[in-house]
């Protein structure tokens, strides 16, 4: 993988940042329960393989929208998202819908579920644009616990997909290269999600890490596929 001081002076920050709310934090601990839906908006730093003279790392907006609804009286939840980012050479919209049994222990919830997830990404600078779309499964696992008196959920992911990636860009002869690649592929992430007030708001504050083990990319005449990272730092805000 690409050895990015970017990947690690943003995670610094992440540490520090969410260490300094877990301190201060002072709201009550609960599972999220019930019926929830969210919004959120935050950074996001897509870390991806180099496509012609552009590094492939950006940072840029992400958007989501998601529903949350826990059966009264069963552990089964169903939940979805909408994700939207964009940065000036990389543009991703992702689709989850997942089911989960939570089980509790006091304070303390575990979580398990699984469902269909899909992401289309569009890298591209200029002459130059590759596509990479997935198609799949996500197997997700959660721990829902508390610091002191403020909630803390960490959600680990793996993601079963199947990758279509397409290349087009100018052959420098006024003509054009295509290519195209696909296969099975995986993904990993973490996300650490936490409240706090934000200007007297209650929020959530949600980072993010997700690698990918093929990305599509565009090497010697041909499409090949390369490893990726994606940073995301976002505010999350109850909208019901």
């Amino acid at each position: 993988m690409r050895c990015n001081r970017s990947l690690w002076s943003l995670s610094g920050v992440v540490v520090m940042t969410l260490t300094g709310w877990l301190t201060l934090g002072a709201n009550s601990a609960s599972a999220i329960e019930g019926t929830e839906l969210n919004s959120s908006v935050g950074l996001w730093a897509p870390l991806l393989p180099d496509l012609a003279n552009d590094s492939g790392d950006s940072v840029g907006t992400v958007l989501g929208l998601s529903g949350h609804h826990r059966f009264d009286g069963y552990r089964t939840s169903i939940e979805s998202g909408v994700t939207y980012g964009i940065s000036d050479s990389a543009e991703m919209v992702g689709v989850d819908v997942l089911l989960r049994d939570t089980w509790d222990f006091g304070k303390h919830h575990l979580s398990a579920g699984f469902g269909y997830s899909m992401m289309d990404w569009d890298q591209d600078t200029v002459g130059h644009d590759i596509e990479s779309n997935y198609q799949g499964a996500k197997v997700v696992t959660g721990w829902e616990t508390c610091f002191g008196r403020t909630p803390v959920w960490l959600d680990l992911t793996l993601g079963l997909y199947d990758l279509d990636g397409a290349y087009v860009g100018d052959d420098g002869a006024g003509g054009f290269n295509t290519g195209t690649t696909g296969g099975f592929t995986t993904t990993y992430g973490f996300d650490i999600k936490t409240e706090f007030d934000c200007c007297g708001i209650p929020a959530r504050a949600i980072f993010g890490l997700n690698y990918f083990d093929d990305f599509a990319v565009w090497r010697a005449g041909q499409v090949d596929t390369e490893d990726a990272v994606v940073l995301n730092g976002s505010i999350e805000f109850r909208l019901y």
